[in-house]
């Protein structure tokens, strides 16, 4: 099968040592140019040398994940198709529904709206109790049954909730529509994830029935959507893209810079700043 690489994120993250250095220190500046001369010190040193090898420690993720925690994740990643179009059917909806000022959206970049409103929350939010306690708490349960139909525990799957419902969507998308809301952080994984559980017991129960409500195996396969309807569209989506998935969390080597060579060197009390890089990649591939 021919591979086309569809999407490859990056996220590198640069950790530091506990003690930092002020390259644009003047002083710092003189003492190393001072330092540079070995005639100048009274003692006998070996210089420490950039690192040249900086090849990555790869550690594929998808070999410490269970076949169902992999499942899972592709059915994020299809996930996020449903999530952006809903941000799309929110945006086109009257503005008493949606609670989405279109006027002030348009005034900054999308960057800069999401930092304000992650700056400015969370916030106790104006919308109808249907939405907040009924609406959100449904997605909530959606979330939690998908998971739970992949094979994840109870536990896992709340946890899933929390994320997808948090992180993903009040944090995520809808933080460049408004700022996030309280009632939506708590209501949609803690009330949601309740809501799922008995999702997922009602799902059992119709597949003990032989799929089959009221001896219907229409209205059986209409409950099993109604009750996991992300699951559902993310598994159809699986099977149409064939998409596959591989995440590496990559450790490269410390490395060292000129001037803390040069500090290091003259310090009483030697101690040596060392920045250790990580890379997360994620590879979509069919």
């Amino acid at each position: 099968m021919t591979k086309i690489f569809l999407l490859t994120l990056l996220l590198h993250i640069a950790l530091y040592g506990s003690k930092q250095i002020d390259l644009n220190n003047t002083n710092l500046h003189e003492e190393i140019n001072l330092y540079k001369n070995r005639s100048l010190l009274n003692i006998n040193y070996q210089p420490l040398y950039l690192q040249t090898d900086y090849d990555p420690k790869n550690i594929n993720v998808n070999n410490l994940l269970t076949q169902p925690q992999r499942d899972l994740v592709e059915g994020t990643l299809y996930t996020q198709i449903l999530m952006i179009g809903t941000v799309g059917f929110l945006y086109v909806m009257p503005e008493s529904v949606s609670k989405w000022d279109k006027n002030a959206l348009e005034e900054k970049s999308l960057g800069d709206r999401w930092k304000d409103h992650v700056k400015s929350g969370p916030v106790w939010d104006k919308d109808d109790f249907a939405i907040n306690y009924i609406g959100h708490p449904v997605s909530g349960a959606w979330y939690y049954t998908m998971a739970r139909g992949y094979g994840i525990s109870p536990k896992g799957s709340f946890l899933y909730s929390v994320f997808l419902s948090t992180v993903v969507w009040e944090y995520g998308y809808e933080a460049f529509a408004e700022i996030p809301s309280w009632q939506d952080l708590v209501s949609t994984p803690l009330i949601g994830s309740l809501m799922g559980e008995g999702f997922y017991y009602m799902e059992k129960i119709i597949d003990k029935n032989d799929g089959k409500v009221l001896n219907s195996e229409t209205l059986g396969d209409i409950s099993y959507f109604l009750l996991n309807p992300i699951g559902n569209i993310s598994n159809g989506l699986s099977d149409f893209f064939d998409l596959h998935t591989t995440l590496r969390f990559e450790t490269y080597q410390q490395r060292y810079s000129i001037e803390q060579q040069y500090i290091y060197i003259y310090q009483e009390k030697p101690t040596l700043t060392r920045d250790q890089d990580f890379s997360l990649i994620l590879t979509i591939e069919f």
